[in-house]
């Protein structure tokens, strides 16, 4: 394919034309450029690299959109959701959840703000990265990012001189929660994992009347029969003809699992009221040698079915972080400045969008003979109509995209 960028497809055309009120003339040409170089081709995708791809940019002022000009993410961002809204494909609905969770960047550099050695959770280890908190709208047919915040380590230069104040990770959850709610998005549960499972963020979710679903650690006590037993041991205090229900799901590789469950109304240690906890005795993943789960939610009324269901749709946004990562550059930045960070994050996240929003409209469907069922798909499709477009302009440019490449006068080009 020809990566470059000289006009671009007019899919792509339409749908950044959307957001020309959130810039001036100088930056909405900046913003047009930077954000089609997201769906380019690069082996590593930032502002070098997208310049090199388009014969016509300013490196300065790419770099001035994403680091000092003045505009707000999130004003763009509420746009993005409200343009969702308005799909009857992509509307959300009470079918649906509230993923949280959170994904980290790998950098091998010190001077990026807010980098840290930390817990990557993309790969469960300790190492040097940024760190986001997600949130995401997820149902059985769709998925997509609402909201995110950077997290800020304590001891980050930018907590320890007032420019700002820390969060928690469990704070930012919370803000995100809040978010959503303020934003209009439906939704049944906040879902998330056992390390957002902390007294403080339940409770706050119960004290508002929120529904939501996790997953216990393994030492977290729950009440059965009276006594107080850890989540890991509950399987085998439990009589094996309790697990008489079978719910199959499919997990985020398609894969169909099985799983027997059984489900009871009991107390939390150091939790105030009453939950239902589901046992469920299966693995999500054939590497993830954790045979038994342990739910819990403060919707009393659910089947363990149903509370098993809703908890596998929070694996969805673990899809978005890979698109994010493999197909959009999420974390391929080489700017320093944690403003500038976030706002190639909520860049990248509206990428996701377009791509969600042309596959279900069919808007690159009728350019390709494959069928597009997926964010890898669109992005090939967009990929193909880009190289079309370019070399149309080529042929028309031809000297133009000579002095582009650097070719001496002596190479003649034949169209």
């Amino acid at each position: 394919m020809i990566q470059i960028i000289t006009q671009n497809p007019l899919p792509l055309t339409k749908f950044i034309y959307s957001f020309r009120h959130f810039f001036s003339k100088p930056l909405f040409l900046s913003f047009s450029l930077y954000f089609a170089g997201l769906f380019i081709e690069n082996k590593r995708t930032n502002i070098s690299s997208i310049f090199n791809k388009i014969p016509y940019a300013s490196y300065q002022n790419l770099q001035y959109f994403i680091s000092e000009s003045k505009w707000n993410p999130e004003l763009l961002n509420s746009f993005r959701l409200s343009i969702l809204d308005h799909n009857p494909a992509t509307k959300s609905s009470k079918n649906g959840i509230l993923s949280i969770d959170d994904t980290g960047c790998k950098k091998w550099g010190q001077h990026f703000q807010s980098v840290a050695i930390q817990h990557y959770p993309t790969e469960d280890i300790i190492t040097n990265c940024n760190i986001v908190v997600f949130s995401a709208y997820c149902d059985t047919k769709k998925s997509y990012p609402i909201n995110l915040k950077p997290y800020i380590p304590k001891n980050d230069p930018l907590i320890s001189s007032y420019e700002t104040s820390f969060k928690s990770k469990i704070e930012l959850a919370t803000e995100l929660v809040e978010d959503t709610i303020s934003k209009g998005i439906s939704f049944s549960y906040v879902v998330f994992d056992n390390w957002y499972f902390s007294n403080d963020f339940v409770t706050d979710l119960n004290n508002k009347k929120i529904h939501w679903i996790s997953e216990a650690e393994i030492s977290r006590l729950i009440s059965y029969r009276g006594k107080w037993t850890r989540a890991d041991n509950l399987v085998k205090v439990i009589p094996c003809t309790k697990f008489n229900r079978k719910v199959t799901l499919t997990n985020s590789k398609g894969k169909k699992r099985s799983f027997l469950v059984y489900g009871f109304k009991t107390k939390i240690h150091d939790l105030e009221g009453e939950y239902f906890v589901v046992v469920a005795i299966c693995k999500w993943d054939p590497k993830n040698p954790k045979k038994v789960h342990v739910f819990v939610t403060n919707h009393l009324t659910l089947s363990p079915e149903n509370v098993v269901e809703y908890y596998n749709l929070r694996w969805k946004i673990e899809c978005i972080f890979r698109d994010l990562k493999d197909h959009l550059a999420f974390d391929h930045y080489q700017i320093r400045s944690i403003k500038a960070i976030t706002r190639h994050w909520h860049l990248c996240v509206l990428a996701y969008t377009f791509l969600l929003q042309s596959k279900v409209t069919g808007s690159l469907q009728h350019h390709v003979k494959k069928r597009i069922s997926n964010i890898g798909d669109a992005l090939r499709a967009l990929r193909a109509l880009n190289s079309l477009t370019s070399l149309e302009w080529i042929i028309k440019h031809t000297d133009e995209y000579k002095e582009h490449l650097g070719i001496t006068p002596r190479f003649e080009f034949v169209a």
